[in-house]
């Protein structure tokens, strides 16, 4: 009889305290979710901003883990509220030259034009010389 109480001690430790008469003594468990050797009480809870949980009354723990779309600037950063980068300046592409260009606007240098209207690659044309004509009767 004494290792019969001892087995059932060890297997359902969390719902038993074991007293030292080898009684075994029903406990209140907190009723929650063991989730990567931390506690949370029934219902939502997030161990990290990018991996939302909730925890049922039966004690399991059901997450998801956020996956980012992710191609709308080239100045993101990392809030760590968020899951996702977020972009401070709003939809933006860079130029060949790195310069920012706000998406939908358009930047000209001496040589080139860009225009930002598509994930985070401005396209851009290079701006041609005209070509000079020459009177064939005054170069001979």
């Amino acid at each position: 009889m004494h290792q019969i109480i001892a087995s059932v001690c060890l297997l359902a430790s969390v719902f038993l305290v074991c007293q030292s008469q080898d009684l075994p003594v029903l406990a209140t468990a907190a009723s929650g979710c063991l989730y990567h050797g931390n506690y949370y009480p029934i219902g939502p809870f997030k161990p990290s901003a990018c991996e939302p949980c909730h925890c049922t009354s039966s004690g399991q723990a059901y997450c998801a883990i956020v996956d980012c779309f992710f191609g709308g600037c080239v100045d993101a950063v990392h809030d760590p509220d968020h899951c996702c980068p977020v972009c401070p300046n709003g939809r933006n592409c860079k130029a060949p030259d790195g310069t920012i260009i706000k998406h939908g606007d358009t930047y000209s240098t001496a040589d080139m034009t860009c225009h930002c209207s598509f994930g985070t690659r401005a396209e851009c044309a290079l701006k041609l010389e005209p070509i000079k004509m020459v009177d064939p009767i005054q170069v001979s």
